[in-house]
């Protein structure tokens, strides 16, 4: 593993709280977790950490997830709307949002479990996904480069990315149980740490 159990539950968590708090929904926000999931690891670990996305699929204790789109000749995208986002990092594929899932796909019953792979045990395709733990991505750069651009254009992303920074502490830290976060209006309120209880790793 590139990082422990321990630390991935809490970079998923301090996500999680920072995304609940501000009534973003933990469960579609692959962007928020790629993108400060890679900041923190290149601040705690130096580790060169890249959110990448596009077309995700995973199989998921026999459940398989795909995020991706339709075409109109048969083949899928992950171009479009239904997209994913992940992290990239020294060969491993990081996936901070996977705990989610069980809130993103509740009638499918997909525990909250760590996903973090060595991209070279990819599946060779999307139709390769036979067994649990398989997963198969396929990154759209130009369409996530024009995602991210605007999505960048808000001012507080940068500034909670930092916030997660800040807020993480490596095991066997102890990790603070809130954090303060000053609003727009110069008022500053607390944060609670929160999020799913891990069942393993895929």
């Amino acid at each position: 593993m590139l990082i422990k159990q321990s630390d991935y539950h809490r970079i998923y968590r301090v996500i999680s709280s920072l995304l609940v708090d501000g009534n973003a929904d933990p469960a579609t926000a692959s962007m928020y977790f790629s993108t400060f999931g890679a900041f923190v690891l290149k601040q705690h670990y130096k580790i060169d950490a890249t959110p990448k996305g596009g077309l995700a699929a995973y199989n998921l204790g026999g459940t398989v997830l795909l995020f991706a789109d339709h075409r109109d000749d048969g083949y899928v995208t992950g171009a479009g709307e239904n997209f994913h986002c992940w992290v990239e990092a020294d060969g491993w594929a990081i996936d901070f949002m996977t705990p989610a899932f069980s809130e993103s796909a509740k009638e499918l019953s997909v525990p909250s479990k760590m996903f973090q792979r060595p991209l070279s045990s990819m599946a060779p395709s999307i139709n390769d996904l036979g067994r649990s733990g398989d997963f198969f991505y396929q990154s759209e750069p130009d369409a996530m480069a024009r995602r991210f651009e605007h999505w960048r254009r808000h001012a507080a992303i940068g500034d909670l990315a930092a916030v997660a920074a800040r807020w993480f502490r490596k095991s066997p830290k102890q990790m603070p149980a809130s954090i303060s976060i000053e609003d727009r209006h110069g008022k500053f309120r607390d944060v609670p740490l929160s999020g799913n209880p891990l069942a393993g790793a895929w």
